[in-house]
């Protein structure tokens, strides 16, 4: 990918955040939530203006306080049966989200995909430089994800990450186009949970973090194909982030050398103070991206998610 090509993630915000300034024009605003149900939320995304309040979901488990949410651990030893415990885990959590054309449905489905790919690569000679390692990142990574969606389903909340808290009440609620439940999570996973999982393993080799930018390319625009053609349509066209011109395959890649460098500065930290503090950053910036993806994908109209909804009812198990 060129230099050329690339925005950095602050540009990428700044450029979501132009069509947010449209959009909260174009669909009026509801009351805003009072000021004591979002203050634990507040202290540690920083103020959330009035507009923006009144765009966002209306479920209370999205505004608590939150606990920094501890990093897992499976799979040191980085078995390759670790990844089909984890396909297995992916496989029967879509199986229950199909039906019911849940819009976690989108990222359930895309996030098995990769990894159905993934395994495929791993057992190949010469593809990573240290397959174990990423086998064991690979554990850890989609241990981060399945732990907030645990939570955040039993009602658990104050352990969910905020971005995560923000696309699954997204999700619960219908507001956002299958691109946005897309992206939703892939910018929660990456650019929350990554860095973690990066210092969890101490980091492993870039080289490999780059050969998995590689898969990612290959496998996504059939993936968006199976999405569109089962749960949403517009998906099809769903091959830039929202209120940007950049192509998603390259926004990806952008999060994830964030994503690096951020999990590298949590490894470099020389005390638990400076720990914490970069934890909360990458809390913040993760919540600032998944912002403006989700006021640039919300529906303008509640009503608009009844097409989608209809079209998976048919769709869903094509």
């Amino acid at each position: 990918m060129s230099t050329r090509s690339q925005l950095r993630p602050a540009r990428l915000v700044a450029a979501v955040g132009i069509l947010v300034v449209g959009l909260v024009v174009a669909v009026g605003f509801a009351q805003p939530k009072p000021a004591a149900a979002t203050s634990g939320l507040e202290e540690l995304v920083g103020a959330i203006s009035p507009t923006v309040l009144a765009q966002l979901p209306a479920d209370p488990r999205l505004y608590g306080a939150y606990t920094l949410r501890p990093t897992p651990d499976r799979c040191r030893n980085g078995s390759f049966s670790c990844i089909d415990k984890t396909v297995a885990s992916m496989a029967a959590r879509f199986d229950g989200l199909a039906p019911r054309c849940d819009h976690d449905a989108v990222f359930s489905l895309l996030y098995l995909r990769v990894t159905e790919h993934y395994e495929v690569l791993a057992a190949t000679p010469g593809w990573f430089v240290s397959p174990r390692t990423v086998n064991w990142e690979d554990a850890v990574f989609y241990d981060l994800y399945a732990g907030a969606y645990a939570d955040w389903h039993a009602d658990r909340p104050a352990a969910v990450p905020p971005a995560w808290r923000l696309a699954f009440a997204a999700a619960d609620a219908r507001q956002v186009s299958g691109a946005g439940d897309a992206l939703l999570g892939m910018t929660a996973h990456i650019l929350r949970d990554l860095p973690f999982g990066l210092w969890r393993i101490s980091m492993g080799d870039h080289r490999d973090h780059l050969a998995i930018n590689t898969m990612l390319r290959e496998v996504y625009s059939s993936v968006v194909a199976e999405i569109a053609r089962r749960f949403d349509p517009t998906m099809a066209a769903g091959d830039v982030v929202p209120g940007t011109g950049t192509l998603i395959v390259d926004a990806i890649a952008q999060w994830r050398e964030k994503a690096w460098r951020d999990g590298m500065a949590l490894v470099e930290a020389p005390d638990q103070a400076t720990y914490t503090a970069v934890a909360q950053r990458i809390e913040r910036e993760a919540w600032e991206t998944s912002l403006a993806i989700y006021l640039a994908s919300r529906y303008p109209l509640q009503q608009a998610t009844v097409v989608r909804d209809s079209y998976c009812a048919i769709h869903w198990n094509s």
